[in-house]
């Protein structure tokens, strides 16, 4: 009887203590951070990430409240907030899924690589709210223009990438050439962009996600599919090697069959200063792509495929 009420007593504190541990684990799960605030490193040349636990949790209140801290000194002494003093949000909007933020004289004055990092910042910040996709920056009534006069328009989570897995917050600015298709899918059309990107990411690896991205205007077409996934990108003795899953092949989009490689190889070329590029799918390149495009050779940059009036107002 004795023995009987030991192994009773043992099972019960088995039992007592399996159920503390699945508490200790719930609590856990709860307790880990949904959402993040961003701030500036002291030297001003990488964000800083901190767990944020919003007060409310409707959309339209997450947004005032993160707005609402941007200006503010963080409780982090090692840290500065994105925006210096002296720079304001004098309005802040909230519409279908986009935010726009207009800002006073003084946000302009801000050094080129603080602005850039502050607007990361912002669009990261605002963009993991559920229900809002964009940010639109604004000074007056007018549009936000980068240091180079170009329109920055509606930002999302992809416009600030970085390497997944690597905890590296510092962005660069470039201004890209990226070789889209003409309306009819006949011909070649370059957009000029602005982009900003983690400083871990190779600008030929950044060329070509954009490239996956689509174009800005919408008189412009796609040349390489969405699904596309990118399996590496590598420069070596001036030829870009670029490794594209088998949606390369099978995804094809409705243009010329030369415009989806000539739009990689004259956008790499444009940023890399390239000798030449090869495609490869899945590591293979004795593959044709559509009917005669063979990818076991080099492929060098072709500007004939411009369209002729595109090409003599776009082409540098």
């Amino acid at each position: 009887m004795k023995k009987m009420m030991k192994t009773v007593l043992l099972l019960l504190t088995a039992g007592i203590l399996l159920n503390l541990s699945g508490c200790k684990e719930e609590e856990k799960q709860e307790s880990k951070t949904e959402y993040h605030m961003y701030y500036l490193s002291l030297t001003e040349t990488a964000l800083e990430e901190t767990d944020y636990v919003p007060s409310q949790r409707t959309s339209e209140a997450m947004v005032n409240e993160i707005v609402g801290m941007l200006g503010k000194e963080p409780e982090n002494e090692e840290y500065l907030s994105l925006l210096p003093k002296g720079v304001t949000i004098e309005t802040c909007t909230y519409e279908g899924q986009t935010v726009t933020l207009t800002f006073n004289e003084e946000y302009k004055k801000m050094k080129n690589t603080r602005e850039i990092l502050a607007r990361a910042g912002i669009v990261k910040a605002l963009t993991q709210i559920p229900g809002v996709s964009y940010v639109e920056f604004y000074q007056g009534q007018e549009a936000m223009t980068d240091a180079d006069g170009q329109n920055i328009g509606k930002m999302d989570a992809s416009t600030f990438v970085e390497n997944e897995g690597e905890n590296i917050n510092s962005y660069v600015q470039n201004d890209l050439n990226l070789y889209f298709a003409s309306k009819d899918g006949e011909n070649l059309v370059k957009e000029r962009v602005s982009v900003y990107y983690s400083s871990n990411v190779p600008i030929e690896r950044e060329v070509v996600e954009r490239l996956l991205k689509g174009p800005n205007s919408s008189e412009l077409q796609p040349t390489l599919s969405p699904n596309t996934k990118i399996l590496g990108v590598s420069i070596a003795e001036g030829i870009c090697y670029v490794n594209l899953d088998k949606s390369f092949l099978s995804d094809t989009m409705n243009v010329q069959e030369k415009l989806p490689i000539y739009s990689i190889v004259n956008s790499l070329t444009d940023a890399c200063n390239l000798r030449g590029v090869q495609i490869s799918v899945e590591g293979e390149t004795k593959v044709t792509f559509r009917e005669s495009m063979k990818l076991d050779e080099i492929y060098h940059a072709d500007y004939s495929l411009i369209d002729s009036e595109e090409a003599e107002e776009n082409h540098e």
